[in-house]
């Protein structure tokens, strides 16, 4: 079986490379979920490259740059167990900005548990400046939904 997964690694590394993409140390030896792998796809049709690796700006675990249309994912976040909630919210970022080439929400309608609700809002008014709630709220909304990666997609193909 440890065989067949480094085989597969082997293959999914050679399409991205073939696909534009660059592969770093860190995503030397990283396998996506597919429905993952089928975002990063989605996004690299958007014109978006998805780096594994850590971003350069001190603190983050994922980030955009809009100017370079490049996603930073920090590959400690698959030890931490957020590396799937980081990809969709960087994912939404990129998705919104499609439509202007600006950062602006895209009016998706999405209910989470109260508490999340809570907790979200508190993360906005601890660590981002009110201009930017709109936006960070939908990211954070969106990572916990289930249909999250058909959403965000379906966004990237018709608005990119």
């Amino acid at each position: 079986m440890n065989y067949f997964k480094k085989i597969l690694a082997i293959i999914l590394l050679s399409f991205y490379a073939l696909s534009g993409g660059t592969n770093s140390r860190a995503e030397e030896n990283f396998i996506l979920a597919q429905d993952l792998d089928n975002l990063r796809l989605s996004l690299l049709k958007a014109g978006f490259i998805v780096k594994i690796e850590k971003p350069p700006i001190q603190g983050t675990y994922g980030l955009v740059n809009l100017k370079k249309k490049i996603i930073w994912i920090a590959p400690i976040t698959q030890e931490m167990g957020i590396f799937r909630t980081t990809f969709l919210h960087e994912a939404v970022h990129a998705a919104q900005s499609c439509k202007t080439g600006e950062f602006q929400p895209i009016g998706w309608k999405l209910e989470v548990d109260k508490a999340v609700e809570i907790y979200i809002n508190s993360v906005l008014y601890r660590q981002y400046s009110t201009e930017k709630f709109d936006i960070e709220r939908e990211a954070f909304l969106m990572q916990g939904q289930n249909d999250a990666v058909k959403k965000i997609s379906s966004a990237l193909e018709k608005d990119c």
